[in-house]
């Protein structure tokens, strides 16, 4: 998602923390990575991101300490609002295509392309999985019924997860989750269930990434991302970890549920373009 905070929003995020992502814990991106908005393992060394909506359909490859090592094309993909990257067991790479900021879209895909051997190649074609909500009958529906914009995509047995991202007026505070196989095709979705994540508001509980390791699933938001543990069918809440001060933090990844790594879009009052790393216990 693009920089939209609403002025109001803004002021509260000027006059109560500090300008910018100052941690000296972050990594600057390259600026080229100027709208980072999600993340994946290539291997033990390199990480995959991709700019948000706007930019060229394309991947960059950076390592740990923030340098950028290699850039992909897609060639049959548009990037018009991707929002998250997830790959599977078997090294596919899925990039989501899933954003719906005003909830009109009727064009959500999700881009599969094969992981092997992507470091000595400049461009490739991807596979095509669409979709649609099967329980939205307006675009846009109804102020209070916008449930249907997604920034969090994840990957866990055999199905890619989407964690939406409320924009309903009141502000309800769900996330709902949503399975699509992973096998190209045109897909109707139901919805699988939801998570409560709180009313503070959208800066506080509006989901923008997500991502699953093992049978932990984390949740992102723009001041913290909170973890749950996945038990066949049941989701349990099992801890959560501040990631103040406020920036536009749209993407993170785990490999081992040890060390979680998120980064940043850059923002014009709130700084960013940073990749951090947290310790969890």
């Amino acid at each position: 998602m693009r920089n939209n905070l609403s002025l109001v929003g803004l002021f509260i995020l000027i006059t109560t923390f500090s300008f910018g992502q100052k941690n000296k814990k972050g990594i600057k991106l390259p600026p080229i990575i100027d709208e980072s908005s999600g993340l994946a393992f290539y291997n033990d060394t390199l990480l995959i991101t991709h700019n948000d909506s706007g930019d060229k359909p394309l991947l960059y490859f950076f390592t740990l300490r923030g340098k950028l090592v290699h850039t992909l094309f897609i060639e049959n993909a548009l990037n018009e609002d991707w929002e998250d990257i997830t790959s599977d067991n078997q090294g596919n790479i899925f990039i989501g295509d899933i954003g719906n900021n005003n909830n009109k879209r009727k064009d959500l895909k999700i881009y599969k392309i094969s992981g092997a051997g992507l470091l000595q190649k400049q461009s490739v074609k991807a596979e095509m999985i669409t979709y649609s909500y099967d329980n939205q009958l307006s675009f846009p529906p109804a102020q209070s019924e916008q449930n249907f914009d997604a920034e969090g995509l994840a990957y866990y047995n055999d199905s890619l997860w989407i964690f939406t991202k409320c924009r309903t007026i009141p502000f309800e505070g769900n996330t709902y989750i949503y399975k699509v196989p992973t096998k190209p095709g045109n897909y109707e979705l139901k919805k699988s269930g939801y998570l409560f994540i709180g009313k503070d508001g959208f800066m506080k509980d509006a989901i923008t990434a997500a991502t699953i390791c093992k049978n932990v699933l984390y949740l992102n938001t723009y001041n913290r991302f909170l973890m749950y543990e996945i038990q066949g069918s049941k989701i349990t809440f099992m801890k959560q970890y501040s990631t103040l001060p406020y920036s536009q933090k749209e993407a993170l990844i785990t490999k081992d549920n040890k060390t979680v790594y998120l980064t940043d879009e850059v923002a014009k009052f709130l700084g960013g373009g940073y990749l951090y790393n947290i310790e969890v216990k």
